[in-house]
Formats: structure tokens, C-alpha cells, sequence
């Protein structure tokens, strides 16, 4: 089945909106992952808009910190360090762990904040938030919060439906700020990024036009992927139906099956590069199509207005789905899908989507796109 996937954008307001300040020091909280930063940023960019002469910064974790530094709604970014702390920790150096958080912790409140905005809603961001210096702390209530972590904040807001996309339930947050209607986004591309993509697609031939294909998903999350074997089929049929370059992504511990993969699509598969978040982007800003699961960098693709056609299996496509119009998720209508059942051993949601019910999708989507 193939869903055609649009947000609306309605204005968000009523009785729970609290009146904002012309211009405050906001800190915004969305620690990780990927997918769920990208999908934070409307409502970001919707609060600065409703509050230009504010100062928004953000605190992240991991890689999504380097992207958010190139973009003009983000006026300063503070990296939580989580990696450095894991790694003193696993090599058992407590003292180590405690004087880097100890470290952080003074950094964080050097700084007063008006308002601070948990998008995460676990105890860890909760805490993070109460730690920081600020005055008016706004997050969401139980139902979307985790962990008890909503009484920690001294406003709530509790979503309208239980299934409503991230997105825009992200806005519901906003609007607590004046942000009212959900925004189109353009991400900045750090010309570096752009320069380092140019220079690898100049350096071989690729013909016209370029499909990205991301078979992978985030460690912990392989219970969403569909089978490689079918991606290498579907990149044959694509390939040999369109003349595409099908541009194999991989990231981090994934490039030994992405090789795989791209051997078995034959003379139409090439490996991307290694990339950064930031040098993806630029990557995939250069793509007619993307084609891949429920991952961050489904997100980022369609942030880059690239049209994505996306195999959901076990994840909910109403809350999940990419950000924007003219993407294509192909799913099946299952009594037991959305599940999120890790352990599933049937895994049905995904073996019952055929290379056909792909194929067909990815050539619908391109025609759609306008291609030949």
C-alpha cells in the first residue's frame, strides 16, 4: 500500500498557549537522535521567527551538533558530553566521568536562560533543564514525557492525539511561544560540506539521475530494516528502468554490507562516501530520490526536498513519516503493525513488501517528481 504523505500546517493556538515575551534567552532540549533533532527544528524555527530579537540555543549530543551550528534560527550550540563521559565510564574511570560532567555542568549555567523548551521529555533532559539556569522551564506532560520527567517542568502540554506526527506535535510546544503555524524548512549547507561533495561526484562518473538508497537503520533499530537481498533486486529494476545512478549511503560500521549491496545492484550501484551529518546533506540535496526505512536519514532527505519513497514495517508512519509533501510510504495495513515489537520473529509488516510493491512506488514517485 502506498501512502502519499503531506503535512498540513494549521495555525496552533487555543486556551494553553501562555503569552510569550517579545525577546528572551530560550534554551531548546532535544539531546538525540537524528530524525527526532530534524524534526524538532520546525518548531525551533517557528519559536525564532515569533521571537526574532531572542537568543535560542541548543543542547544536543552527538553528531546532529555540527548541523545545527550552520543554522541561522540557532544562535549558539552546547554538546552534551555523552560520548566522553560513556568512554570513561566503560574503561572504569569514574573520577574522570564525574569531572567531565561536573565540567559541563558549570558551562551550562554560566549562562541565565528566560525560557528552557525539554522536546525530549526523559528524565535525563528534565534534569538537564532543571540544572540550567532558567526561569520558565516548558515541556510536555505525561503521555508524550517519559520517566516522570514532566514533573519537572513548570508548564505541561499534553498532545491533542496520541498518533499526531512529531512534528507537529513538536509545535505544540511553540505555540506556547507564539510559534503558530508549522514551517517549511530550508537548511543551511556549510559551503565546506558542499565542496567536499562536489569534489567526490567530479572525481567519477555518475550518470543522471542520482537515486540515494539507505538499506540501514541505527544500532538497536535493525527490527525496521527490510531485507538488503531485495534492495539489491530493487536496484536493478530502478536502475535498469530508469538509467539512475542508485547511491549506496552508509554510515559508521555499516560499509562492509553497503560494498555487499552495491555489487549486487551491478553497473548501476555506486558507493557514496564517507560523510559527516552536515557533508549527507549536501549529498543528498544532489539526489532526484531517496529510497529507504524509517531512519534519521529519511529525515534528512526529505529537509533536503528531496522526495523519499520509505518502507515502513513496525514504526508508526503517521507519527514517523518524512517531514513535508510529496514523499511515498510503502506499508502494509496490518492488524498488528504499528507494533515497535523489537523481538518479533515474524517480522510480517516487513517480509510481506515485495520488490514489486517497492519498484512500483519509487517509479510512481519519480514520474511524479517529474522525471522521465
Amino acid at each position: 500500500m502506498h501512502h502519499r504523505l503531506g503535512l498540513s500546517t494549521p495555525s496552533i493556538g487555543g486556551a494553553d498557549e501562555a503569552s510569550p515575551l517579545r525577546s528572551a534567552s530560550i534554551l531548546v532540549i532535544r539531546l538525540s537522535s537524528l530524525g527526532d533533532v530534524l524534526l524538532t527544528m520546525p518548531a525551533v524555527q517557528a519559536i525564532k521567527a515569533a521571537m526574532p530579537a531572542s537568543t535560542v540555543t541548543w543542547l544536543v549530543e552527538g553528531t546532529p551538533a555540527e548541523l545545527l551550528a550552520h543554522q541561522p534560527f540557532v544562535d549558539r550550540v552546547i554538546e552534551f558530553p555523552r560520548r566522553k563521559i560513556s568512554g570513561s565510564l566503560r574503561s572504569g574511570r569514574l573520577g574522570s566521568a564525574l569531572t567531565t560532567l561536573a565540567a559541563f555542568r558549570s558551562g551550562l549555567r554560566r549562562d541565565a536562560y528566560d525560557i528552557v523548551v525539554d522536546f525530549h521529555g526523559i528524565i535525563k533532559s528534565a534534569l538537564l533543564a532543571w540544572t540550567s539556569r532558567g526561569e520558565r522551564k516548558i515541556g510536555f506532560d505525561r503521555g508524550l514525557a517519559k520517566e516522570g520527567s514532566w514533573l519537572l517542568y513548570d508548564e505541561k502540554t499534553a498532545p491533542p492525539n496520541g498518533r499526531m506526527h512529531k512534528a507537529e506535535r513538536n509545535m505544540l510546544l511553540a505555540s506556547r511561544l507564539g510559534g503558530s503555524r508549522l514551517p517549511e524548512i530550508d537548511l543551511t549547507i556549510p559551503p565546506a560540506a558542499a565542496s567536499y561533495i562536489d569534489a567526490f561526484l567530479s572525481g567519477r562518473k555518475t550518470a543522471s539521475p542520482i537515486f540515494a538508497v539507505n538499506p540501514f537503520c541505527s544500532r538497536g533499530s535493525e527490527f525496521k530494516r527490510w531485507d538488503l537481498n531485495r534492495y539489491g533486486e530493487l536496484i536493478r529494476r530502478v536502475g535498469d528502468a530508469t538509467g539512475a545512478t542508485m547511491m549506496v549511503l552508509w554510515g559508521p560500521g555499516e560499509e562492509g554490507e553497503a560494498r555487499r549491496l552495491a555489487a549486487m545492484g551491478g553497473g548501476h550501484a555506486v558507493l557514496a562516501c564517507a560523510t559527516t551529518v552536515s557533508q549527507l546533506l549536501a549529498l543528498l540535496a544532489r539526489t532526484g530520490l531517496y529510497i529507504g526505512g524509517d531512519t534519521g536519514v529519511m529525515h534528512l532527505a526529505a529537509m533536503a526536498r528531496v522526495p523519499v519513497v520509505a518502507i515502513f514495517g513496525p514504526t508508526d508512519h503517521l507519527v514517523n513519516g518524512p517531514y513535508g509533501s510529496g514523499h511515498t510510504m510503502v506499508r502494509k495495513e496490518l492488524p498488528c503493525s504499528p507494533c515497535r515489537d523489537k523481538a518479533c520473529e515474524s517480522r510480517e509488516c516487513l517480509r510481506s513488501i515485495s520488490v514489486n510493491d517497492v519498484e512500483s512506488a519509487v517509479l510512481a514517485a519519480w514520474a511524479a517528481a517529474g522525471g522521465a
